[in-house]
């Protein structure tokens, strides 16, 4: 492998602004980007995105791009940052969606509301019924049953973690079936 000196300098021996460099540096950090990501958000696919994003945009700036360090700390720190980009947009997008599904109560005409509502339950209802066993059976005692995370770990003996893969593989199989519905309810 490489000395701590000549790890530390891979950017200078391996020219990231050339193809077969940048090729060096991708399959040297990749799976090590992919772990970190993975570890932090539970989500093989997306930790691979972010990771692939992060290259992406290295190799879109990489004749602007000034490295003050060594590549693998410029790369571990991008990801680290992409993943609190992801976090903070996706408690900002389940807030909206709360604020939005909380204010559905308020429209003034009350049976055009129902008939929504008890559209969109339908809706939610059928997806639901299409989602793998395990996410079902976490999503309904979720928000269903309004259990925590926590005691649905203990109830299905399966880690917070895992019942938070499964929340959020749920509320992204359901956000991206009812986008249409969304968009009709924003108008």
């Amino acid at each position: 492998m490489f000395r701590k000196e000549q790890h530390s300098n891979l950017n200078q021996i391996f020219d990231i602004k050339t193809p077969a460099g940048f090729e060096i540096i991708y399959r040297k950090y990749v799976k090590k980007l992919c772990r970190i990501s993975y570890n932090q958000i539970n989500d093989e696919s997306l930790a691979q995105d972010i990771v692939h994003d992060v290259f992406k945009s290295v190799w879109e700036r990489r004749n602007t791009l000034v490295l003050k360090g060594s590549i693998e700390n410029y790369l571990v720190r991008a990801v680290k940052l992409s993943i609190l980009n992801y976090i903070r947009t996706k408690i900002s997008h389940e807030k909206h969606l709360k604020t939005k599904l909380l204010t559905i109560d308020t429209i003034d005409n009350h049976t055009e509301n129902q008939v929504h509502v008890n559209d969109l339950t339908k809706q939610v209802n059928l997806l639901t019924n299409k989602l793998p066993n395990r996410c079902k059976e976490v999503f309904n005692l979720s928000r269903i049953k309004g259990l925590k995370n926590k005691e649905i770990a203990g109830l299905l003996l399966i880690s917070e973690k895992t019942v938070e893969a499964h929340l959020s593989k749920s509320l992204k199989f359901l956000k991206t079936h009812l986008a249409d519905y969304q968009r009709y309810m924003l108008k």
